[in-house]
């Protein structure tokens, strides 16, 4: 078993890291507490500072941080035991955490953090206080943890791709996913995109992008094999004034066939339209 860890101090703040919250003979691993997923170093710690100024004790606070913080936790019990696994497997069937639980457990081990503040009155407003500061610090994956259920809580900026639930997966490895897109623009338009929350490309890791390029290779064979399209456009909305709409990186797989179009030629110069054609003014 996991060894309990101390006060460790991170950037300016104090918070435990990767503790052992079975010790002491807790059922459970989040009973009682607010937990939001983050990113970076520097959400986890202003958030970690926004929560003591708010009056949480130091000691409320635990950060679980990447693949240890994912053993730490343990959200499948396989790490702590039988009756632990017995134990979050009816929790699981009853509060129906797995989608929530697999969520967390993939960006823990793409190298998300987890904070969690423990709740020891929702009289005195503790869970509000702490769901409040984790949204405005833009949290996400936002829960409150009861002794048997959990309620979702809408983040400040609520990702689609993060609530993906995992049977709209057609692929995914270590880092990345591929899906459908919900409103195809041709048959087969497949949307890659890395597990953990980032929104611009260039603040993925090489290992990101090494994996959605293994997925795009993936999504490609699949598709040619099933539609057999004549060419394909690829690309990512990167920044709202290239039109992204969803603050998480994608990238763009979109089948393209004979007649699809009037005139295909400029393909991905069309993005903006009266620009695209360059080639009648120099024919004329």
């Amino acid at each position: 078993m996991l060894r309990l860890a101390t006060p460790v101090q991170k950037g300016d703040t104090m918070a435990r890291i990767n503790p052992d919250p079975y010790v002491g003979g807790h059922l459970f691993a989040l009973v009682n507490r607010v937990t939001g997923l983050f990113d970076n170093e520097d959400s986890v710690s202003e958030t970690v500072k926004a929560l003591e100024a708010d009056g949480v004790p130091t000691d409320d606070i635990d950060l679980f941080i990447g693949e240890q913080g994912a053993k730490s936790l343990d959200l499948s019990g396989k790490d702590h035991g039988r009756v632990r696994r017995w134990l979050r497997s009816l929790e699981a069937s009853v509060g129906d955490e797995r989608e929530t639980n697999k969520r967390i457990n993939d960006a823990l081990h793409s190298g998300a953090t987890l904070l969690s503040v423990k709740v020891r009155s929702r009289k005195n407003g503790d869970k509000d206080r702490a769901l409040q500061v984790l949204r405005k610090l833009h949290g996400h994956e936002i829960h409150y943890w009861g002794p048997w259920s959990f309620d979702d809580v809408p983040s400040a900026t609520a990702c689609a791709f993060c609530k993906l639930p995992h049977d709209r997966y057609l692929g995914e490895n270590e880092h990345a996913i591929w899906i459908l897109d919900a409103h195809p623009l041709t048959p087969g338009h497949s949307l890659i995109a890395p597990k953990r929350h980032v929104e611009s490309f260039f603040d993925t890791t090489q290992e990101e992008r090494q994996a959605m390029m293994a997925l795009l290779d993936q999504a490609r064979e699949h598709v040619c094999k099933s539609y057999s399209p004549s060419g394909y456009n690829i690309g990512i909305n990167e920044g709202s004034a290239a039109g992204q709409s969803v603050p998480h990186v994608h990238v763009h797989l979109i089948p393209r066939y004979p007649g699809d179009t009037n005139d295909p030629k400029g393909g991905i110069r069309w993005v903006i339209p009266d620009r695209a054609d360059y080639w009648s003014k120099h024919q004329s």
